[in-house]
């Protein structure tokens, strides 16, 4: 028994490649109780923490609560999650598309970690400790033993090891997925009942945030199934997750439009836990789909659902005002915007590069300065929005040097005329010296863009440049198919950016990436190395802006527009909301997983609503918190 101890404290403690899977449940019966405690500790189970700190683990205590220790639990939130119901409700495989997918995974499963959005600082989720090895490419985690999923089966580093699996099984029929995690790290290594090993196959700082960020399903579902089995079986269905939520099967439903209903958990492991402070405090979310604009509008204002996102800023500056709505102007209905770090990401007009005459930067500068941004803040947005000047706008990553993209029309002039496009006297368009005249032929866009892009249009005209639009149905398939001149549309922003998808070379000429438009620069490919490869977050942040810097001159977007806030809704005045409205970040999580309802405003709100003349408090418009830290 000596023996075992040694061997454990060796491969835990030290940096073996031995594997250790000796479980306390295993040998319990052959030791002492004393005897088996001293295993327990050295294997991850019960005792785990006493020693923690001398193997060298890490852990954080020191949570960041974001949730108001006052919120009540109970009631239902019902929340508008699109026009149509999803194809499905799985986070990952074939089909798997909508922002639903993502909401639905975080309230049903967990991770291995979590990562607070303000601190940058990873904390204790399933697992409560990990070890970074000296080669900066193998993690270790201990699982909390007293982590259970759904149905109270506990989860162990099987879970993990499965959980990766299914992820890196081609069958599931997501590509992106399957590359992901399989060109990222080699398959897990269980070192105990509770402990598990993960080693990348590159050093990178970035993955051990990856791997943390890994969702745990359980292996005694995913052992029986392969990934083209997953994506049958669990098309709308889920598995047992150890997150605060599971599906109610019997509710949700595709007819009328559909359903999807989730319920809290009366069994929740972490409930107690300091990260859930104040969070997931609705017994139930009803996501509801209506496919008509009028409609949502409609069946809000009916209260059919709770809280209404505004995407328009003429409804917003315009429509949703309190001398068109009396629901606003007695305060039943409150306008709310809410101003948080939420990473806008890149957006705006990409250019094909790969092809003519797109290839030459001086034409592509030339559009930068042909599209009138301010224009369509003025006249389309109302001056809710600000130009976009970055890959990284509204983020620490962002370079404030880069040049700015004005509307200069003559300077554009300039620019099409080094690279041989003039415009001769009478005639109307630009042509090159071969005589072949200045055209985009299809410029791709959605139903309702031209409201937009006529103005685009418009600009180019008038120095002699044609472009047609073309509705079709879905312009960003053409995009990731390289089957375009030019194309408008973006990215997310991300708090952890990785530049490399999107600028290195090495995707340059690959179709369904995100580097669209074709950047291959040497010195961008060299700083991405580097900035994978760097630990220090500060290094990274001042790498990150010159690669801004760099790809930004390169003129590959002209870049758009973007909201200064996180969130803009309407709701009705029956939420409690903590002092910080949203969260660091926004998204659709945060109303879901921050706010509650208030007993005493429900009520108030049902009278005010039969009665017709009672008028409620009015709250603050811009809920500036996180800004007012500074």
């Amino acid at each position: 028994m000596i023996y075992i101890m040694i061997a454990l404290l060796f491969a835990l403690g030290c940096e073996s490649n031995k594997k250790v899977y000796k479980t306390f449940d295993v040998i319990q019966g052959d030791i002492s109780e004393e005897k088996q405690l001293e295993v327990s500790r050295w294997t991850g189970g019960p005792g785990f923490e006493e020693i923690a700190e001398l193997i060298s683990w890490e852990t954080n205590n020191d949570i960041n609560i974001i949730g108001d220790a006052n919120a009540i639990k109970g009631d239902t939130l019902k929340f508008l999650a699109g026009d149509v119901f999803p194809n499905t409700l799985r986070a990952f495989g074939k089909e798997t598309r909508s922002q639903l997918n993502g909401v639905i995974e975080t309230m049903v499963y967990e991770t291995l970690l979590n990562f607070d959005a303000e601190t940058f600082n990873l904390e204790p989720q399933i697992a409560t400790h990990w070890r970074v090895l000296s080669d900066s490419m193998t993690f270790l985690f201990r699982i909390d033993p007293d982590a259970k999923f759904s149905d109270g089966r506990e989860v162990t580093s099987r879970d993990v090891i499965a959980s990766y699996d299914i992820l890196v099984d081609e069958g599931h029929g997501d590509p992106n997925v399957y590359s992901y995690w399989s060109e990222k790290f080699e398959r897990p290594v269980a070192e105990s009942k509770y402990i598990v090993k993960v080693k990348s196959k590159k050093k990178e700082w970035r993955n051990l945030y990856a791997i943390a960020g890994l969702a745990v399903y359980p292996s005694y579902y995913l052992e029986k199934i392969d990934g083209a089995t997953y994506v049958e079986k669990y098309q709308f269905e889920l598995m047992p997750g150890t997150g605060p939520y599971v599906l109610n099967s019997e509710r949700t439903t595709q007819e009328n439009n559909g359903l999807v209903v989730l319920d809290r958990r009366d069994d929740y492991w972490a409930e107690n836990h300091a990260r859930n402070t104040g969070l997931w405090n609705f017994d139930t979310v009803e996501f509801i789909f209506i496919n008509d604009e009028t409609q949502e509008v409609e069946r809000f204002f009916a209260g059919d659902y709770d809280t209404h996102q505004v995407g328009r800023a003429q409804w917003w500056s315009q429509r949703f005002t309190s001398e068109e709505y009396s629901e606003i102007e007695r305060g039943l209905v409150q306008r709310k915007k809410y101003i948080n770090f939420q990473p806008a990401g890149v957006s705006g007009i990409a250019f094909n590069t790969l092809e003519e005459p797109f290839s030459d930067i001086r034409v592509r500068k030339a559009f930068c300065h042909l599209w009138d941004v301010e224009k369509l803040m003025d006249k389309l947005f109302f001056n809710e929005y600000i130009r976009k000047n970055s890959y990284y706008p509204r983020s620490k990553y962002e370079n404030p040097n880069n040049p700015i993209q004005n509307f200069n029309p003559e300077y554009a002039v300039e620019l099409l005329k080094e690279a041989g496009w003039t415009k001769k006297e009478g005639d109307t368009w630009m042509t090159n010296d071969k005589g072949e005249i200045f055209e985009i032929e299809e410029f791709h866009i959605y139903q309702g863009w031209d409201r937009i892009f006529n103005y685009f249009v418009q600009d180019l005209e008038g120095i002699g440049i044609k472009l047609n639009l073309v509705v079709i149905q879905n312009p960003f398939e053409m995009a990731m198919n390289r089957k375009f001149k030019i194309y408008y549309g973006g990215w997310t922003g991300s708090l952890l950016p990785s530049p490399e998808g999107m600028l290195h070379s090495k995707f340059s000429e690959k179709l369904d990436v995100t580097n669209i438009t074709g950047m291959a620069n040497p010195e961008i490919d060299k700083l991405i190395d580097e900035y994978n490869m760097n630990w220090n977050m500060n290094e990274r942040v001042q790498i990150l802006q010159k690669i801004d810097e760099i790809a930004t001159n390169e003129y590959h977007w002209a870049f758009g527009w973007g909201a200064p806030y996180g969130y803009r809704c309407l709701n009705w005045n029956k939420f409690g909301v903590p002092k910080n409205g949203v969260g660091y970040s926004g998204g659709w999580l945060a109303p879901i997983s921050m706010w509650w309802i208030d007993p005493d405003k429900k009520e108030a709100l049902l009278k005010a609503k039969k009665d017709g003349n009672t008028k409620l408090p009015i709250e603050n418009e811009i809920v500036d918190f996180w800004n007012n830290l500074k």
